[in-house]
């Protein structure tokens, strides 16, 4: 564990990915640095039902889920106060600059 990811132990996160390879690697990473890992979870459907007690302070969200974009998702996250997290394929995410709080381009290092 390095000094920065100890500021993360214990910190819930939703992990919302529709790849399976990409929503491990992302899990056991998040673990790794004592995050508490909600999901992974494929759809926005299947997020927001994670949703409905205790949403966590950070999510982690891939744009393109199994049902769809995750623009309606982020959405509801924002408005929890969730900090949302997007790791998407795409070079370039504008209709999300200043709602999240970063953008990360896949692949990305840890």
């Amino acid at each position: 564990m390095t000094p920065a990811s100890q500021n993360l132990s214990g910190c819930k996160v939703l992990l919302v990915e529709d790849s399976w390879h990409a929503s491990q690697a992302m899990k056991d990473l998040l673990a790794d640095w004592g995050m508490l890992v909600v999901g992974p979870v494929a759809s926005a459907n299947e997020a927001e039902r994670l949703l409905v007690s205790d949403p966590p302070p950070i999510a982690i969200i891939d744009i393109r889920l199994k049902d769809g974009l995750a623009y309606g998702l982020i959405d509801v996250l924002v408005k929890k106060g969730v900090s949302v997290i997007v790791a998407s394929g795409y070079a370039d995410v504008p209709a999300l600059e200043g709602k999240v709080a970063a953008i990360l381009q896949k692949p990305f290092p840890a």
